[in-house]
């Protein structure tokens, strides 16, 4: 670790989803948070609430959208919804459960499986393509706020593909990264230094202020 500590990042996953009974490639598909995804979100707002957060970032998608409110309320900030950090595009299964893509698209999970890296449906992407436009993005804010505490509350598949490129970890082992629904993972950046994953899937009990003495037992 070299040089004075830069961006902070809280990146946090979602809540559940309202159709979480089952396993589901929501994707774009604009699904809304249970009643236990909004609490979950509360959770994490509230633990966020007393840190120096100067600015929240989501995607566009409600599920997203919901839990960035909760903590630009906190803040008294607007939360900057973006495109750009949309879930992976699942096409023609956007909304299915598993059991309904394998019904109807017999074969095309195992097609995924093989090849996660460049495997799309009809209509959707590849999780390169989604890399190749979840990376820039991340670039930028991180550039836009090279010392400040920020949140980007986003989805699974775009969480795991950041913390991939910071760790050079492999797309096709991008499902070796677990994201609970609610996880919080935090990234500190270092002037002249790499950046350090300093939390991965955690919850909100995990979040302290940066020189806490909760948080530092963590890291030991």
């Amino acid at each position: 670790m070299n040089g004075k500590t830069a961006c902070r990042i809280y990146l946090i996953r979602h809540g559940e989803t309202a159709n979480a009974g089952e396993v589901c490639f929501n994707g774009h598909f604009d699904v809304d948070l249970s009643g236990h995804g909004k609490e979950q979100s509360r959770q994490i707002a509230e633990a966020l609430k007393n840190l120096p957060i100067k600015a929240i970032y989501s995607s566009d998608l409600k599920r997203t959208q919901i839990g960035a409110q909760y903590v630009a309320t906190e803040h008294d900030l607007k939360h900057t919804p973006c495109k750009e950090l949309r879930e992976l595009g699942f096409g023609d299964w956007e909304g299915l459960s598993i059991a309904e893509v394998n019904r109807r698209y017999p074969d095309q999970l195992k097609e995924r499986l093989n090849d996660i890296e460049n495997f799309h449906v009809e209509g959707g992407e590849s999780f390169f393509q989604l890399r190749d436009r979840v990376i820039p993005t991340f670039k930028e804010i991180v550039s836009a706020h090279s010392h400040d505490h920020i949140v980007i509350l986003c989805h699974g598949g775009v969480i795991r593909t950041i913390l991939a490129h910071i760790l050079e970890i492999s797309i096709k082992n991008l499902f070796r990264i677990s994201q609970h629904y609610a996880s919080v993972n935090i990234i500190q950046n270092y002037d002249g230094g790499d950046p350090v994953v300093e939390l991965m899937g955690g919850t909100h009990e995990n979040i302290h202020p940066p020189d806490s003495p909760d948080k530092k037992m963590s890291l030991q």
